[in-house]
């Protein structure tokens, strides 16, 4: 068995997929205050900058990741980048709408660039912020994953979205319109809208889609990630009241047409117990409704 390199195994019982990635035991934890800011510039060697994008504190800074889940030439192939925000460490609350649109940019650009590689399938973005979340670096930094296979979930889902969508009668998009309803709306504009979600497994849980069926963040338009940035800005206020952890994150399965792009925004209020893990069924004590006044109240 391979030990120098990340492995998939699977639990041949429960069906169950695990990838064991021991170089990631060594990897920095940055809250330990004798580690301090390893996103620092000054700390950064050139020979890990891969690009970068924006100025002054929108200036987005594209590194490789030494500690990397996926390796480019051994055990499970893909890349894995890391972008830094800025120069400083600061909460993620405390960004601004153009802070969070320079970032949406970048996530864009590395896109544009990483789907050009053939062997690349599923291409994901996400933010950890907070422990909770999993996030090991104070700097405000979020991560790429681009790897040479798609997650069976993500294949499962599918197919079920599209027999439900054949049942309903309609797209993916317009399905996300009807659940969209004005109690469950957060955010609303020209390009895009944002609400909880009603089968969410995570208290608090948003979509946010631009109101055009778009496939993936590339197709974007600068002014619908301006709305993008501006709708997630609009979640944090009560992120920062209730000094939540949260993830938000989205992914593109190149040879899959039929999924629209959406941002998922995951806050950690809700901690699995015992019959989570074993049902796998989630436990979620706040109704959409719910989620998405106090939200607007925020």
């Amino acid at each position: 068995m391979a030990t120098d390199g990340s492995h998939l195994l699977q639990d041949e019982i429960t069906g169950d997929w695990v990838i064991v990635a021991p170089v990631r035991r060594n990897r920095p934890d940055g809250r330990a205050k004798r580690q301090g800011d390893v996103f620092a510039p000054s700390r950064i060697p050139a020979d890990r900058l891969i690009a970068s994008y924006g100025r002054g504190e929108n200036r987005m800074s594209v590194i490789q990741n030494i500690f990397p889940v996926f390796h480019q030439h051994v055990g499970i192939r893909g890349r894995q980048e890391i972008i830094i925000e800025g120069s400083r460490v600061m909460p993620f609350c405390d960004s601004s709408p153009a802070r969070i649109a320079a970032l949406l940019d970048a996530f864009t650009e590395r896109f544009t660039i990483l789907r050009k590689d053939r062997t690349v399938q599923y291409l994901q973005a996400f933010k950890n912020e907070g422990a909770a979340a999993g996030a090991s670096q104070p700097h405000p930094h979020s991560q790429i994953f681009a790897v040479s296979f798609v997650p069976d979930r993500l294949r499962d889902e599918a197919a079920r979205r599209k027999r439900a969508l054949k049942r309903l009668g309609m797209t993916s998009h317009e399905h996300a319109l009807c659940l969209a309803s004005e109690e469950r709306l957060i955010y609303s504009d020209r390009h895009v809208f944002a609400f909880a979600n009603p089968a969410a497994r995570f208290a608090y849980e948003v979509r946010i889609l631009p109101k055009r069926r778009v496939d993936n963040i590339t197709k974007t338009t600068p002014a619908e990630r301006r709305s993008l940035a501006r709708a997630i800005h609009a979640l944090l206020p009560l992120m920062k009241r209730r000094k939540y952890s949260y993830n938000f994150f989205f992914h593109d399965v190149l040879d899959e047409r039929d999924e629209p792009f959406e941002i998922r925004f995951v806050p950690r209020a809700n901690i699995w117990g015992g019959f989570e893990l074993d049902a796998g069924i989630s436990v979620n004590p706040v109704p959409a409704e719910i989620a998405a006044r106090e939200y607007r109240m925020a």
